[in-house]
């Protein structure tokens, strides 16, 4: 349990690092927030929680004094940085006392983004290492975790979460955080559940009604369980109802004045279990329904519903609705599934009455499969491409860091670089395996063709990640991973820049330079750019190399040398080169398409931005020979 894990890292963790520790003598609280970090972020930044990597841990978990924030965790979505900003709590709060830590965490942002030297040291130390910025302030997610049970309350914005103990508790020890891992449900009025005779695939099903205040519960139990999505949906292909939706609504209005005909009006839910047992519990004269490694795969909104209706009363002390929940009735499916194809074949088959907006509804069309099984298959190089979340990476092949992708980072890439096209590579993300019933085509929708395309019987021409060679694939992962190590380059640089000019500022007589501080603003744009022109700066490369790839087109990278760890300096060599001469380049040439925009996170969500880019860069590849110079030697020096 929790505690055992908090204990155990105070022992392993007690005075690190050495002039900083995280974990101070004598007060084992602090290992609570290490403990957090295991359960919570462990698998998701691969980060394994042990003295030997303190150097790691402690660049996330913030050392006292903290200004009110224990743990600073950056995550990123190809070119978009996403915060979680964590006070850990070791004890009971109550609902005031969540509402202060949340205060304090925020104020604490707007303090650093305002001047960094508003707040303590140590905090400022981690947060200067991520790229945290103006851009990224509404990407933050605030959580406070403490050992109580109440996990909200009154007024509590979208952006705000609670985890308690039990949650914890509840992530640590599940065999998996798609799926609950057993609860049971009792009732005297299951309305005589109806077995449904699958005597030939040996697995059982059973239709029956759940009563609507357990379902609430069990919805509320689990709501923080897998950080930020229920586990109780862990296979659902889509998310829970927000609160403020008409549909939420339509529910809540249903239970307030007809209770009883929630039954009538709802499509009920269906669950999927590995394991069902229904039987009567003769002891209590009751009817007992037991599920191990469970999901309910189609009505997450509705049992989100019921479990905000509840958390609403409860916040309201109305006894009232809580006895109009217990007289709601909700149908269900119950079935025991074992085969992980028919598991996923229901899923998909139960939501498919509403758009399809998760990737893992194409997970097993053959345009996938073939991709999946070319990349990995035949001779070098290897690309391991995702097609389902949580899929195992395999161990053999050996493959590069950069040689790790998923169908979505790819079809972003090809937009970028073999379309030429980086708002759409930004902008499609989120609608790119969303079905267009507005055609009748075989295929997701007109974008997805375009990439996915797998023509089986010749009768129209493939998608571009068909056409591409392994090697052309293999090579633009890799683009996008120098454009990584790049970044943190010019990070630094520009970094050193802005503290050295802050530092002739503050020696001169009056405390004040309008030229130098004309460009630390110019400095700090352009770092931002820096964070967010991933895409912008792939289409440069791509774009300049379709001018000048004669001695391109038969010549490769050295992987083997990149990734040694000898003392070649060609990693060191290409990093730089890369940095200075193309990301550079895209910086430039954003800044001169900034037009007046201040803010440079709207700039790169704009359309127009693409078309005002591209102009630039085709101007300037025509006129500035220095550019096909540079290509060139980047070429000769690092290819071979």
């Amino acid at each position: 349990m929790m505690n055992d894990l908090v204990h155990k890292y105070y022992e392993q963790f007690v005075g690190l690092p050495n002039k900083n520790p995280i974990v101070r003598n004598g007060i084992i609280e602090d290992a609570f927030t290490v403990g957090i970090l295991d359960v919570m972020y462990r698998k998701i930044l691969n980060i394994p929680i042990e003295p030997s990597n303190i150097q790691k841990i402690s660049s996330i978990i913030v050392a006292p004094p903290d200004s009110g924030i224990d743990l600073f965790i950056e995550m990123d979505d190809g070119d978009e940085f996403y915060y979680d900003v964590i006070q850990s709590k070791y004890c009971e709060l109550t609902e005031n006392e969540m509402r202060k830590c949340f205060a304090e965490m925020e104020r604490t942002i707007k303090d650093y983004l305002k001047d960094p030297g508003l707040v303590q040291k140590n905090l400022r130390e981690v947060i200067s290492e991520t790229n945290f910025g103006e851009s990224y302030k509404t990407n933050c997610t605030f959580y406070v975790v403490h050992t109580g049970s109440l996990n909200y309350g009154k007024g509590f914005r979208k952006y705000e979460k609670i985890i308690t103990l039990s949650e914890l508790n509840i992530l640590k020890n599940s065999l998996s955080i798609s799926k609950v891992p057993f609860e049971e449900f009792r009732s005297d009025s299951f309305s005589n559940y109806i077995m449904y005779d699958q005597s030939a695939g040996g697995e059982q099903a059973l239709l029956c009604n759940l009563r609507g205040y357990d379902l609430a519960q069990l919805s509320n139990k689990y709501v923080n369980t897998s950080m930020g999505r229920n586990i109780l949906f862990g296979q659902n292909l889509r998310d829970s109802l927000d609160s403020k939706s008409k549909t939420y609504a339509d529910m809540k209005n249903t239970i307030d004045t007809e209770p009883n005909r929630f039954w009538h009006y709802n499509n009920g839910i269906t669950i999927i279990a590995e394991k069902l047992d229904a039987h009567k519990d003769n002891e209590n004269n009751v009817d007992l329904i037991e599920l191990t490694n469970f999901s309910i795969i189609n009505g997450a909104q509705t049992t989100s519903a019921l479990g905000t209706y509840l958390k609403e009363a409860n916040i309201n002390g109305s006894d009232i609705s809580i006895e109009k929940l217990k007289q709601v009735y909700v149908l269900a499916r119950i079935m025991e599934v074992t085969d992980p194809v028919l598991r996923d074949n229901i899923s998909i088959y139960n939501n498919s009455q509403n758009p399809i907006t998760s990737r893992d509804m194409v997970a097993n069309r053959i345009e996938q499969r073939k991709l999946n099984e070319t990349l990995m298959n035949g001779e070098k190089p290897h690309v391991y491409v995702e097609i389902r979340r949580g899929a195992q990476i395999p161990v053999y092949p050996k493959l590069y860091k950069h040689q790790i992708t998923t169908n979505e980072e790819l079809a972003q890439l090809t937009f970028a670089a073999f379309l030429g096209k980086p708002f759409l590579a930004k902008d499609k993300k989120s609608t790119l395996f969303n079905r267009d019933y507005t055609k009748d085509e075989v295929l997701i929708n007109e974008y997805y063709q375009q990439i996915f395309y797998y023509p089986e019987n010749n009768d129209k021409a493939a998608g571009i990640l068909f056409e591409k060679s392994k090697r052309e694939i293999d090579e633009v992962l890799f683009i996008k991973f120098l454009y990584k190590q790049a970044k943190g380059y010019l990070k630094k640089m520009y970094e050193d820049r802005i503290e050295k000019a802050n530092e002739k500022i503050k020696n001169t007589p009056d405390g004040k330079d309008a030229t130098l501080e004309d460009r630390v603003m110019i400095y700090q744009r352009n770092k931002e750019i820096n964070n967010i022109c991933m895409f912008y700066c792939i289409t440069l490369y791509y774009e300049i190399r379709k001018e000048f790839d004669v001695i391109d087109s038969v010549k490769e990278f050295t992987y083997e040398a990149f990734y040694s760890n000898a003392s070649s300096s060609y990693k060191k060599d290409i990093i730089t080169y890369f940095a200075d001469s193309f990301l550079s380049k895209t910086i430039e040439i954003i800044s001169k398409s900034l037009d007046g925009t201040t803010n440079v996170g709207n700039w790169i969500r704009k359309a127009q931005s693409q078309e005002n880019f591209l102009k630039i860069l085709s101007n300037e590849i025509a006129i500035d020979s220095k550019i096909e110079e540079s290509y060139n030697s980047f070429i000769g020096k690092f290819k071979k």
